[in-house]
Protein backbone atom coordinates (compact mmCIF):
# COMPACT_ATOMS: atom_id res chain seq x y z
CA UNK A 1 0.00 0.00 0.00
CA UNK A 2 2.61 2.67 0.64
CA UNK A 3 4.42 2.09 -2.30
CA UNK A 4 0.84 2.53 -4.32
CA UNK A 5 0.67 5.86 -2.51
CA UNK A 6 4.33 6.71 -3.61
CA UNK A 7 3.12 5.97 -7.09
CA UNK A 8 0.18 7.89 -6.95
CA UNK A 9 1.89 11.12 -5.65
CA UNK A 10 4.90 10.80 -8.31
CA UNK A 11 2.01 10.73 -11.01
CA UNK A 12 0.10 13.48 -9.88
CA UNK A 13 3.40 15.32 -9.22
CA UNK A 14 4.43 14.32 -12.61
CA UNK A 15 0.80 15.01 -14.35
CA UNK A 16 0.96 18.95 -12.29
CA UNK A 17 4.29 19.35 -13.79
CA UNK A 18 3.78 18.68 -17.43
CA UNK A 19 0.11 20.55 -17.32
CA UNK A 20 2.12 23.33 -15.95
CA UNK A 21 4.90 22.86 -18.76
CA UNK A 22 1.60 23.31 -20.92
CA UNK A 23 0.03 26.22 -19.87
CA UNK A 24 3.89 28.30 -20.00
CA UNK A 25 4.24 26.69 -23.31
CA UNK A 26 0.39 27.86 -24.55
CA UNK A 27 1.36 31.07 -23.23
CA UNK A 28 4.40 31.81 -24.52
CA UNK A 29 3.43 30.58 -28.32
CA UNK A 30 0.42 33.01 -27.87
CA UNK A 31 2.57 35.59 -27.28
CA UNK A 32 4.69 34.74 -30.05
CA UNK A 33 1.62 34.74 -31.87
CA UNK A 34 0.32 38.12 -31.10
CA UNK A 35 4.09 39.32 -31.51
CA UNK A 36 3.71 38.17 -35.17
CA UNK A 37 0.49 39.56 -35.45
CA UNK A 38 1.29 42.64 -34.47
CA UNK A 39 4.56 43.01 -36.13
CA UNK A 40 2.75 42.62 -39.12
CA UNK A 41 0.14 45.18 -38.50
CA UNK A 42 2.91 47.68 -38.41
CA UNK A 43 4.44 46.41 -41.22
CA UNK A 44 1.24 46.19 -43.20
CA UNK A 45 0.71 50.13 -41.74
CA UNK A 46 4.04 50.95 -42.91
CA UNK A 47 3.33 49.37 -46.40
CA UNK A 48 -0.20 51.40 -46.65
CA UNK A 49 1.44 54.54 -45.33
CA UNK A 50 4.60 53.95 -47.78
CA UNK A 51 1.39 53.69 -50.49
CA UNK A 52 -0.36 56.56 -49.98
CA UNK A 53 3.25 58.45 -49.94
CA UNK A 54 4.04 57.32 -53.23
CA UNK A 55 0.56 57.98 -54.57
CA UNK A 56 0.52 61.49 -53.36
CA UNK A 57 4.40 62.39 -54.84
CA UNK A 58 3.40 60.67 -57.80
CA UNK A 59 0.73 63.12 -57.76
CA UNK A 60 2.36 65.98 -57.09
CA UNK A 61 4.78 65.28 -58.92
CA UNK A 62 2.29 65.77 -61.62
CA UNK A 63 0.73 68.65 -60.39
CA UNK A 64 4.23 70.04 -60.68
CA UNK A 65 4.95 69.33 -64.20
CA UNK A 66 1.10 70.69 -65.09
CA UNK A 67 2.24 74.03 -63.09
CA UNK A 68 5.46 73.91 -64.70
CA UNK A 69 3.55 73.63 -67.97
CA UNK A 70 1.24 76.26 -67.19
CA UNK A 71 4.44 79.04 -66.19
CA UNK A 72 5.99 78.52 -69.84
CA UNK A 73 2.88 78.71 -71.63
CA UNK A 74 1.66 82.23 -69.85
CA UNK A 75 5.96 83.15 -70.03
CA UNK A 76 6.18 81.96 -74.09
CA UNK A 77 3.11 82.60 -75.55
CA UNK A 78 0.60 85.00 -73.67
CA UNK A 79 3.01 86.67 -72.29
CA UNK A 80 4.52 87.36 -75.71
CA UNK A 81 1.28 88.09 -77.41
CA UNK A 82 0.93 90.65 -74.60
CA UNK A 83 4.11 92.59 -75.53
CA UNK A 84 3.39 92.59 -79.19
CA UNK A 85 -0.33 94.15 -78.57
CA UNK A 86 1.62 96.32 -76.51
CA UNK A 87 4.31 97.23 -79.07
CA UNK A 88 1.34 97.58 -81.93
CA UNK A 89 -0.06 100.42 -79.82
CA UNK A 90 2.63 102.21 -78.94
CA UNK A 91 3.51 102.52 -82.34
CA UNK A 92 -0.30 102.75 -83.79
CA UNK A 93 -0.97 105.85 -86.03
CA UNK A 94 -4.15 107.21 -84.48
CA UNK A 95 -5.96 110.39 -85.47
CA UNK A 96 -5.11 113.62 -83.62
CA UNK A 97 -8.08 113.27 -81.12
CA UNK A 98 -7.33 113.11 -77.38
CA UNK A 99 -9.77 110.92 -76.39
CA UNK A 100 -8.96 108.24 -79.05
CA UNK A 101 -5.22 108.73 -77.73
CA UNK A 102 -6.19 109.10 -73.96
CA UNK A 103 -8.35 105.07 -74.61
CA UNK A 104 -5.10 104.26 -76.22
CA UNK A 105 -2.66 105.49 -73.64
CA UNK A 106 -4.91 103.30 -70.72
CA UNK A 107 -5.54 100.20 -72.86
CA UNK A 108 -1.24 100.10 -72.97
CA UNK A 109 -0.90 100.68 -68.96
CA UNK A 110 -3.81 97.88 -68.54
CA UNK A 111 -1.94 95.38 -71.15
CA UNK A 112 1.84 96.66 -69.07
CA UNK A 113 0.06 95.58 -65.70
CA UNK A 114 -1.27 92.66 -67.12
CA UNK A 115 1.99 91.63 -68.15
CA UNK A 116 3.82 92.40 -65.10
CA UNK A 117 0.98 90.48 -63.20
CA UNK A 118 0.86 87.05 -65.72
CA UNK A 119 4.90 87.48 -65.09
CA UNK A 120 4.87 87.54 -61.39
CA UNK A 121 1.77 84.57 -61.16
CA UNK A 122 4.35 82.48 -63.54
CA UNK A 123 7.28 82.89 -61.63
CA UNK A 124 5.44 82.02 -58.86
CA UNK A 125 4.45 78.62 -60.06
CA UNK A 126 8.11 78.01 -61.32
CA UNK A 127 9.72 75.32 -58.78
CA UNK A 128 13.33 76.91 -60.03
CA UNK A 129 12.27 80.10 -57.80
CA UNK A 130 12.64 77.98 -54.68
CA UNK A 131 15.74 76.17 -55.77
CA UNK A 132 17.30 79.39 -56.96
CA UNK A 133 16.00 81.49 -53.78
CA UNK A 134 15.22 79.57 -50.91
CA UNK A 135 11.43 79.13 -49.16
CA UNK A 136 11.57 82.43 -47.47
CA UNK A 137 12.82 84.80 -49.91
CA UNK A 138 10.09 83.34 -52.66
CA UNK A 139 7.85 83.56 -49.83
CA UNK A 140 8.14 87.18 -49.11
CA UNK A 141 7.95 88.00 -53.40
CA UNK A 142 4.97 86.17 -53.35
CA UNK A 143 3.76 88.20 -50.68
CA UNK A 144 4.04 91.16 -52.28
CA UNK A 145 2.41 90.07 -55.35
CA UNK A 146 -0.66 89.10 -53.67
CA UNK A 147 -0.55 92.26 -51.65
CA UNK A 148 -0.87 94.61 -54.59
CA UNK A 149 -3.90 93.03 -55.52
CA UNK A 150 -5.45 95.27 -52.58
CA UNK A 151 -7.49 92.43 -51.41
CA UNK A 152 -6.42 90.98 -47.85
CA UNK A 153 -3.04 92.03 -46.64
CA UNK A 154 -0.17 89.51 -45.89
CA UNK A 155 2.37 89.40 -43.26
CA UNK A 156 5.59 87.50 -42.89
CA UNK A 157 6.76 86.68 -39.38
CA UNK A 158 9.92 84.99 -38.18
CA UNK A 159 10.76 83.69 -35.01
CA UNK A 160 13.99 81.84 -34.02
CA UNK A 161 17.03 80.91 -36.13
CA UNK A 162 15.74 79.86 -39.76
CA UNK A 163 17.08 76.22 -40.30
CA UNK A 164 16.68 75.41 -43.83
CA UNK A 165 15.38 71.97 -45.64
CA UNK A 166 16.07 70.47 -48.63
CA UNK A 167 14.63 71.92 -51.69
CA UNK A 168 11.76 69.16 -52.50
CA UNK A 169 10.54 69.88 -48.86
CA UNK A 170 10.86 73.51 -48.80
CA UNK A 171 8.88 73.32 -51.84
CA UNK A 172 6.13 71.28 -50.74
CA UNK A 173 5.85 73.45 -47.81
CA UNK A 174 5.62 76.50 -50.25
CA UNK A 175 2.56 74.99 -51.90
CA UNK A 176 0.84 74.37 -48.93
CA UNK A 177 1.09 78.26 -48.09
CA UNK A 178 0.05 78.88 -51.45
CA UNK A 179 -3.24 77.11 -51.02
CA UNK A 180 -3.60 78.73 -47.51
CA UNK A 181 -3.12 81.69 -48.80
CA UNK A 182 -5.61 81.03 -52.07
CA UNK A 183 -8.04 79.94 -49.39
CA UNK A 184 -8.17 83.70 -47.14
CA UNK A 185 -8.38 85.13 -50.82
CA UNK A 186 -11.33 83.33 -52.04
CA UNK A 187 -13.38 82.48 -48.68
CA UNK A 188 -12.19 84.43 -45.49
CA UNK A 189 -13.15 87.97 -46.28
CA UNK A 190 -10.00 88.99 -43.78
CA UNK A 191 -8.56 91.94 -44.05
CA UNK A 192 -5.03 90.89 -42.52
CA UNK A 193 -3.25 87.41 -42.14
CA UNK A 194 -0.21 86.33 -40.81
CA UNK A 195 2.43 83.98 -41.88
CA UNK A 196 4.31 83.01 -38.40
CA UNK A 197 7.14 80.75 -38.91
CA UNK A 198 8.80 79.71 -35.59
CA UNK A 199 11.89 77.97 -35.23
CA UNK A 200 13.23 75.69 -32.72
CA UNK A 201 16.02 73.24 -32.17
CA UNK A 202 13.55 70.27 -33.16
CA UNK A 203 10.42 71.53 -36.00
CA UNK A 204 9.57 74.03 -37.69
CA UNK A 205 5.73 75.64 -36.51
CA UNK A 206 3.79 77.36 -39.07
CA UNK A 207 0.99 79.13 -38.60
CA UNK A 208 -1.35 80.86 -41.04
CA UNK A 209 -3.49 83.21 -39.26
CA UNK A 210 -5.96 85.45 -40.69
CA UNK A 211 -9.30 88.03 -39.24
CA UNK A 212 -12.02 86.99 -41.30
CA UNK A 213 -15.15 85.23 -41.18
CA UNK A 214 -13.54 81.44 -40.09
CA UNK A 215 -15.24 78.33 -41.65
CA UNK A 216 -18.32 77.20 -39.75
CA UNK A 217 -19.75 74.83 -42.01
CA UNK A 218 -19.08 71.19 -42.81
CA UNK A 219 -18.57 71.53 -46.71
CA UNK A 220 -16.11 74.82 -46.25
CA UNK A 221 -13.60 72.51 -43.97
CA UNK A 222 -13.77 69.40 -46.71
CA UNK A 223 -12.92 71.43 -49.19
CA UNK A 224 -10.98 74.84 -49.80
CA UNK A 225 -7.61 73.10 -50.83
CA UNK A 226 -7.79 72.06 -46.64
CA UNK A 227 -7.57 68.14 -47.79
CA UNK A 228 -4.70 68.67 -50.12
CA UNK A 229 -2.99 70.74 -47.55
CA UNK A 230 -2.99 68.00 -45.11
CA UNK A 231 -2.12 65.46 -47.69
CA UNK A 232 1.01 67.69 -48.10
CA UNK A 233 1.70 68.01 -44.06
CA UNK A 234 1.18 64.01 -44.16
CA UNK A 235 4.58 63.94 -46.98
CA UNK A 236 6.57 66.15 -44.70
CA UNK A 237 5.66 63.81 -41.43
CA UNK A 238 3.76 66.25 -40.12
CA UNK A 239 1.09 67.52 -37.93
CA UNK A 240 -2.30 69.76 -39.25
CA UNK A 241 -4.27 71.33 -36.86
CA UNK A 242 -7.16 73.87 -37.48
CA UNK A 243 -9.07 76.18 -35.12
CA UNK A 244 -11.73 78.17 -36.82
CA UNK A 245 -14.42 80.83 -34.85
CA UNK A 246 -16.59 83.96 -36.30
CA UNK A 247 -13.31 85.99 -35.26
CA UNK A 248 -10.87 84.37 -38.36
CA UNK A 249 -9.24 80.75 -38.52
CA UNK A 250 -5.36 79.74 -37.36
CA UNK A 251 -4.08 76.48 -39.24
CA UNK A 252 -1.16 75.19 -37.31
CA UNK A 253 1.53 72.97 -39.34
CA UNK A 254 4.20 71.30 -37.04
CA UNK A 255 7.02 69.56 -39.22
CA UNK A 256 10.03 68.27 -37.55
CA UNK A 257 13.75 68.45 -38.67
Amino acid sequence: MPENREIIRLLIFSTSIIFLLLIVAFGLLLNLLQNRQIRFRNKLSEMNSDYEKSLLNTRIEIQEQTLQHISREIHDNIGLSLTLAKLDLNTLETEPHPANRKKILHSIDLISKSIKDLSSLSRSMNADLIRNNGLLKTLEDEILRVNQTGLTQFELTIQGQPSFMDTEKELILFRIIQEGMNNILKHAQAAMARLIFDYSAQELVLRICDDGRGMQDAPMLRGSGLLNMQARTRLLNGNFSLESGSDGTEIRIAIPY
